[in-house]
């Protein structure tokens, strides 16, 4: 097992939750797998709609809404900070199922596909102005072109 796979299942097995659902992982533990660059020190996993169920009664005290009222009309997510995990509901209303399309498969988890990651990456740039998500855009855009377009192909 890869050193990143062990980092994955940590993250999971932090929880001290049995995911009905393999969790998605995104952010920088997605990134290090697709070997664009090293994860920062937190845990980040889209939740299927049945977990999110569950984990908002297990963690009631812990459910964030960005910027809104309700989970209907703006993301969620229930941060875990003394674990540093961040299990989401949606994010700009994109859900699992959403972004579980074309994903990579594992027993216990999926890897977000590089093309979803591109345009999470893409929108928290363009909406948010984050500078690590504008930096992001560009490696993983690098590691595309480089991976489909390398000359020594």
């Amino acid at each position: 097992m890869s050193a990143i796979e062990k980092k994955i299942l940590k993250g999971i097995k932090l929880t001290n939750y049995k995911f009905k659902k393999p969790p998605l992982v995104i952010g920088g533990l997605a990134l290090e797998y697709h070997g664009i660059r090293k994860t920062g020190h937190d845990y980040d996993y889209i939740v299927s709609p049945s977990d999110w169920k569950e984990l908002k009664k297990e963690f009631p005290d812990k459910v964030f809404l960005f910027g809104g009222k309700t989970e209907k009309d703006i993301d969620a997510t229930i941060q875990l900070k003394d674990i540093h995990v961040d299990l989401i509901k949606t994010l700009f209303q994109f859900n699992y199922t959403y972004l579980s399309k074309s994903a990579i498969n594992h027993n216990d988890y999926k890897i977000i596909s590089i093309e979803k990651l591109l345009m999470l990456k893409t929108l928290g740039a363009v909406f948010n102005k984050h500078t690590k998500s504008i930096k992001d855009q560009q490696k993983i855009v690098k590691y595309i072109v480089k991976k489909n377009y390398d000359s020594n192909k």
